[in-house]
This record gives C-alpha cells, structure tokens and sequence, in this order.
C-alpha cells in the first residue's frame, strides 16, 4: 500500500539508526555495506541511494552527533541571573545525558573514529581544537572574574577534556553505571579541587 511506503528522509533515517548500531557492536573496520543493509531490511542497491559507501555513513553518523555534542556546551554567561557554576552543573548534565542516552555513538566517538584515515583525523582534529579554544577561553573567562585559579589555561584544558572523555566513554560503555546526576557530582568535585579559585 502506497500509505505504508517510508519517505525518503524515513527511510534515510532508519538506515542511519541501524548502521549506528553495526557500528557500535563490530567496529567501522569489521561493518560491512551487507551488513548495514541487513539490519535495515532494504537490498544493497537501496542503500547506495542514499550514501555513497561504509565511509560515508559513518561521516554522516559523526557529523551529526558532532553537531548535537556541540549543541550541549553554552558559554558560561557572567551576566545570567544562574551562577556561573550552576551554569558549568548544567553543561556537564547535558554532555552526560547525551553519553548515557547514546553509548553507541560515544564509543564510536571516542574511540573508533579515531586513525580511521588522514581526512577523518583531520576533522576530528578540528573537532577537538575548535572544544579546546572555546574551553580556554572559557577558562581564562574564569580566572578573569575570579572563579578559576590562575594556571596554564592549555594544560587545564588537555587535563580536563582528557577526563571528561574517559568518563563519558566509560559511563557510555557501562563501566561507570551511573546516573547523570552521580557522575556530574564526581566531575564537580573534581573541578572543584582542581580548577575553581579558592572562595
């Protein structure tokens, strides 16, 4: 029946979400085309018209979680009627809802895109160097009105995206079975002996 026949952004959608989950149980470099196609239900063909190869629906995937773990980190806004490390409690709540929400995409994240090829390096790259631009100017931000302790704003940075991957990774993979709210609390602490001014 025509009623019942997936438009094309469905049907696109629906062989997204289940080379996310191809990707997340085998890997990028054991997934297959067959095996993408499988999991959706559709022949070969029907997926090369909607991407190009293994590659690009990987890119496809990354891309648009890039752009939704980008959307979870606001600028700390010194004028807000919410306290700048309420702000810091809300930013972290929603990167590990985000990780828990969605541990296949974490995993794929954090560690399958990884050496996948010179050009996925490169983006992922200016992935990171982009999040630790705005993280040191956030941080020097801090130090500014008093709230982060002076230090070597660079060396905070690697420290703390260093660990908020790990523990988004982990927390995503089940080794951390935790509530949002435990693991904010943790990284709060942490921050808290690590990076905020003493009051």
């Amino acid at each position: 029946m025509a009623g019942t026949r997936k438009s094309r952004e469905e049907r696109r959608a629906q062989i997204l979400a289940c080379a996310l989950e191809v990707f997340g149980e085998k890997g990028f470099h054991a997934a297959t085309v067959d095996d993408i196609a499988a999991r959706t239900g559709v022949a070969r063909g029907t997926f090369y018209l909607y991407f190009k190869d293994r590659r690009s629906i990987f890119e496809a995937l990354i891309d648009d979680f890039f752009a939704r773990l980008t959307s979870q980190i606001r600028s700390i806004d010194v004028e807000s009627a919410e306290p700048p490390l309420t702000q810091l409690r809300m930013n972290l709540h929603r990167l590990c809802r985000l990780a828990l929400d969605e541990p296949a995409m974490m995993k794929i994240l954090l560690q399958d895109a990884s050496g996948l090829d010179a050009a996925f390096d490169t983006k992922l790259g200016a992935f990171y160097k982009a999040l630790s631009v705005f993280l040191e100017e956030s941080l020097e931000e801090g130090q500014r009105i008093g709230l982060v302790r002076a230090g070597d704003t660079p060396l905070m940075v690697a420290l703390g995206i260093g660990a908020l991957k790990e523990i988004l990774l982990n927390a995503g993979t089940g080794t951390l079975p935790r509530s949002a709210d435990a693991l904010v609390e943790e990284i709060m602490r942490f921050f808290e002996a690590g990076l905020l001014a003493r009051s």
